[in-house]
Order: structure tokens, then C-alpha cells, then sequence
């Protein structure tokens, strides 16, 4: 059995600036944690659940008015695998459909960019697998 994780803490802001004095540098996550359990037998079986998530909202906008929302994506993972030979895997990610925001353009305020087309959705419920052979 192992445990595998990570958190990042992004406190960025400006210093002074005389447009956006002390406000948060826009689209960068402040709290991100991933985290993976995983069972593997001695035969080379692995499986667990993993989990994505952005912890808080954080602005888009270096004026700070627009935000992204806090999410947390669960996933599944399993398959065989030999140090030489054959290996196999799934990897199931989003099981709960989870709508969030994977990607975003980062404008200067979205109060003067009327309609801003920044946000770029993450996938929804997804499925990967792939087969291998090494020597």
C-alpha cells in the first residue's frame, strides 16, 4: 500500500502596484492538493482512488473581481504491470462529473471586458487505458 501526496500554496500578489495596489496576481490557485492510494500486490495488481482538487477560489482578473470556483475531482486507478514484459492500466478520472475550470485566459479587469471568453471548462467523467510492453 502506498500514499502519495501533494499541496501547493500560491500566495502571489502585487506589491504597491499602482493600478492593482496589493491585489492577488490572477490565475494561479492558491491551495492545490492531490492525493493517491494505491494497493499493489507482489504480481504486479495495483488499484486505488485519487483525488484532484484547487482548495479556494482565486481571481482571473488582476483587478480581483472575477473568480475561479473551488473543486475537488475523484478518480479511480488500476492495473498490472511487470518490471519486463506486459502492463496494463485504467484510469478513471471526474467519476462524479464535476464541473470545473481547467484552464483560464487571465485579463486585467473583467469589469471593463464585457463577456470576457477566458474560462476553459475541464473534461467531465473520463476513461484511459493503455497496454504496454517493456524489456
Amino acid at each position: 500500500m502506498s500514499f502519495n501526496q501533494s499541496y501547493t500554496l500560491n500566495d502571489f500578489h502585487f506589491d504597491d502596484d499602482p493600478v492593482y495596489g496589493d491585489n492577488r496576481i490572477a490565475g494561479i490557485p492558491i491551495h492545490a492538493y492531490e492525493a493517491q492510494l494505491l494497493y499493489e500486490t507482489p504480481v504486479g495488481f495495483y488499484a486505488g482512488p485519487n483525488v484532484q482538487c484547487n482548495l479556494s477560489r482565486y481571481p482571473v482578473d488582476h483587478a480581483n473581481t472575477l473568480f475561479a470556483d473551488a473543486y475537488a475531482l475523484i478518480g479511480f486507478r488500476a492495473g498490472f504491470r511487470q518490471r519486463n514484459g506486459f502492463s496494463v492500466f485504467l484510469d478513471c478520472r471526474s467519476l462524479t462529473n464535476q464541473r470545473y475550470l481547467s484552464a483560464e485566459d487571465v485579463i486585467a479587469d473583467a469589469r471593463t471586458d464585457i463577456d470576457p471568453e477566458i474560462f476553459h471548462p475541464g473534461d467531465g467523467r473520463s476513461f484511459y487505458g493503455g497496454v504496454s510492453w517493456s524489456w
